[in-house]
């Protein structure tokens, strides 16, 4: 079951990269970056057995989490904003 999230993970970046527009490309290269990121974390754990929620790398894991979280959400709402003052 956990390698199948990596699948997942890999197949929400594919998919959400080709089916944006031009105009939400920078939002959906984001958003691609971090299901990339989430494919690649959840990969380590999976397939190489390494223990990637604990400790430093569980840390880490939480704080680029949030980063992430926080940029796309804040490029949503600038683009939503900026579309509906013109």
């Amino acid at each position: 079951m956990q390698s199948m999230s990596v699948f997942v993970w890999a197949a929400l970046a594919i998919f959400v990269f080709y089916t944006t527009g031009k105009k939400d490309r920078p939002l959906a290269i984001a958003m691609s970056g971090f299901f990339v990121f989430m494919a690649v974390w959840y990969g380590l754990r999976s397939f190489a057995g390494l223990d990637m929620f604990g400790g430093a790398l569980g840390i880490a894991f939480r704080v680029i989490v949030v980063t992430y979280a926080v940029a796309i959400i804040a490029a949503w709402l600038l683009r939503y904003h900026f579309k509906n003052k013109k």
